[in-house]
């Protein structure tokens, strides 16, 4: 009887132990990475919107010229619509 008590009590412990300790060793959840990656582009395509709001204040000041403003807006606005793109990728990815 006593052995039969104390190998249950062994079998519980240790199940306990097993439950415990499972969400350290075991991911159930990838979609961290992804809302990661989303994230991250929508942080640069932040970024790359308050670029085109410094180079328009710069150009209006006279601090880049006609063809430098027009080159690097098309630059930005171009860097700007592939991060786009890579968001609507990763959304239909996540759906």
């Amino acid at each position: 009887m006593d052995l039969l008590f104390l190998i249950l009590n062994l079998t519980l412990i240790i199940i306990v132990i097993l439950f415990v300790i499972k969400p350290f060793f075991v991911s159930e959840s990838p979609t961290v990475d992804t809302l990661s990656s989303r994230y991250d582009l929508q942080e640069r395509h932040t970024r790359l919107i308050e670029s085109l709001y410094d180079l328009d204040l710069d150009h209006s000041t006279g601090k880049v010229t006609d063809a430098d403003y027009a080159t690097v807006r098309r630059d930005i606005i171009g860097e700007g619509i592939d991060i786009l793109h890579q968001i609507d990728d990763a959304e239909h990815i996540d759906s």
